[in-house]
């Protein structure tokens, strides 16, 4: 029996492989060449695990599952490229009585086992690893590498513009490029989604913000700010000579093997300029309405009022809250073939597939109500609108929503009844209010509690009456349904809360993640009849909630008996309900 038919012997009795499936992958290596390993991996008619696993058995080789970053050896990286890493898909785990033992994900790469007995002077001895695994194993540990960079104060500096490369590839840059490199893939580690550049009258100061919450993480001598902040503008295109007034741009980067947009603003202070980059993860962008943190009667509402074929959507919120996002799954949930979606954003944070995105340019002229009023030469069924800022923009929407089109925007305001009386101030008549808006949308994010050290107290009547119920309503919903639960998050018993702790998983907050708060205003006959009178926003609400809306404040509560987050996290984003 040749090799190649002892590992088939092996794939046939332990993996899910058909005789079909193998007769398939030797033909296959017959007309490409390679392993027969290579060709069932190339075909995708078995997981790679599955493979490497039979591959181990049959090479007497140790197959791993878990591969720790906590466990490498990091001297063993010093004469390692990490392009050689990524390339071959290898890398050194740590000693073993005079052998080092190497992750890799192709143990028939000779040529570069050979090369890596070289390179680290000893014998190897492989231990084979999903490549996914592995590339994540290679990511983690050469980040850790770059996030110690440090500024000296006897080290010199220069700034070159840099093409699309991972820069955690960048080892041979001037410190300043290093130093700001390794800020922004600490950023993107520790999952923040701005970075904080501020001048002090001694040091420079960043800050990161982590799930809504600002921390300190980095000090620099103050006489570094000038080349930090040019260096920043080389990346972002903008004008480095110009430090009286604010900038704004964009940085595309390749961070850890993910595609990372940052929007960059600049802004002149009384100690020199400080800038701020806000990251835009697009492997995390959440598409889905289901995933953002609406209940199933929130969502059933939605997905009713975002299939009309005319209306005016409104989300409210303040910077951050994740208006941007909802809108996105909301057109993700219609964007099929048949309708044109156009969209004009400030700026256009993720690009969706099949939809026209446009970013305003003021500098051109190029404003919402512009393009706003462009789009409706375009025979749309959709249309975004970023943010309503105008009675222009406004009254553009109302006529575009009056003649047949669905249009979603965004306002500031803190609540949703108070986004009726926003319009009204803006002079928009009371009458288009009441006759083009289908729904309003205000929503907050919260914190989730860390699954890991979360624990387990007993809910003060203090506490409760400060979410809006009673003891008798808390425990009546805490015996209820809770559709967000699962293992990770099961629900408290009756009368128990959980409570923030902190560990190393949630880098001692106690958080980790964020889901959305939700308050959907319906426009109701009552509500409509207020709308047409000018009542203020306290009738309105108090209509709304008298119709069945519930406050951010009481989908907050919902999210705290269901297990999501605390009581101090709702406490702290919403305001106690008037009403």
């Amino acid at each position: 029996m040749t090799q190649e038919q002892a590992f088939a012997a092996i794939l046939l009795r332990d993996s899910t492989l058909t005789r079909e499936q193998l007769e398939q992958a030797a033909e296959s290596q017959r007309l490409e060449g390679g392993t027969l390993a290579e060709a069932l991996l190339r075909l995708r008619v078995l997981p790679e695990e599955q493979v490497l696993r039979a591959l181990a058995q049959h090479l007497a080789l140790e197959f791993t599952s878990h591969l720790d970053a906590e466990a490498v050896d990091a001297s063993l990286l010093a004469n390692l490229p990490i392009n050689f890493a990524k390339t071959h898909l290898v890398l050194p785990l740590h000693r073993d009585d005079g052998r080092i033992r190497v992750a890799l994900a192709n143990p028939h790469a000779i040529f570069a086992a050979d090369d890596l007995r070289t390179l680290l002077g000893a014998e190897i001895l492989p231990v084979l690893a999903t490549s996914e695994r592995v590339l994540d194993l290679i990511n983690r540990v050469y980040a850790k590498r770059t996030s110690t960079v440090e500024l000296e104060e006897n080290e010199e500096f220069q700034g070159n513009a840099e093409e699309l490369v991972d820069i955690i590839d960048v080892t041979d840059e001037a410190p300043i490029i290093r130093w700001v490199n390794s800020l922004i893939f600490q950023a993107i580690k520790e999952r923040a989604s701005d970075i904080h550049v501020e001048p002090g009258e001694r040091e420079v100061v960043v800050r990161y913000r982590i799930d809504g919450v600002l921390y300190e993480v980095r000090r620099a001598n103050r006489n570094y700010l000038p080349s930090i902040v040019a260096r920043v503008k080389i990346m972002a295109g903008l004008n480095i000579a110009e430090k009286r007034l604010p900038q704004d741009g964009r940085i595309r980067r390749r961070i850890a093997g993910k595609d990372i947009d940052m929007r960059v603003a600049t802004a002149p202070t009384a100690r020199g300029e400080r800038v701020t980059i806000r990251l835009l993860d697009k492997s995390t962008v959440v598409l889905n309405l289901a995933e953002i943190g609406l209940d199933p009667a929130h969502l059933t509402q939605i997905n009713e009022l975002i299939r009309r074929p005319n209306g005016i959507l409104l989300v409210t919120g303040p910077t951050g809250s994740g208006k941007t996002t909802t809108l996105y799954a909301a057109l993700s949930a219609i964007n099929t073939p048949d309708k044109n979606i156009l969209t004009i954003e400030d700026p256009v944070e993720y690009q969706l597939e099949g939809i026209s995105q446009t970013q305003v340019n003021p500098k051109i002229e190029l404003t919402f109500a512009n393009g706003l009023r462009s789009f409706l030469r375009h025979d749309p069924d959709v249309i975004m609108v970023g943010e309503i800022r105008d009675l222009e923009t406004a009254e553009i929407a109302i006529q575009a929503s009056l003649t047949g089109h669905l249009v979603f925007s965004t306002l500031h305001t803190n609540d949703a009844p108070s986004a009726i009386t926003r319009l009204v101030d803006m002079d928009v008549e009371p009458f288009l209010v009441a006759s083009s808006v289908i729904g309003l949308v205000a929503q907050r994010l919260v914190r989730k509690v860390c699954p890991e050290c979360k624990r387990l107290r007993a809910a003060t009547a203090d506490e409760i009456a400060g979410l809006g119920l009673s003891v008798e309503q808390f425990r009546s919903e805490a015996a209820g349904d809770h559709p967000f639960n699962d293992a990770k998050r099961p629900a408290p018993p009756p009368g128990m809360v959980y409570q923030a702790v902190g560990c190393p998983a949630c880098l001692d907050t106690g958080y980790a993640g964020r889901v959305g708060i939700y308050e959907l205003m319906l426009l109701g006959e009552e509500v409509r009849a207020l709308v047409l009178k000018q009542s203020d926003a306290n009738a309105i609400k108090r209509a709304a909630v008298a119709a069945g809306m519930r406050t951010l404040r009481m989908d907050g509560a919902r999210k705290v008996i269901c297990g999501m987050t605390t009581i101090e996290e709702v406490m702290r984003v919403t305001q106690e309900d008037a009403v």
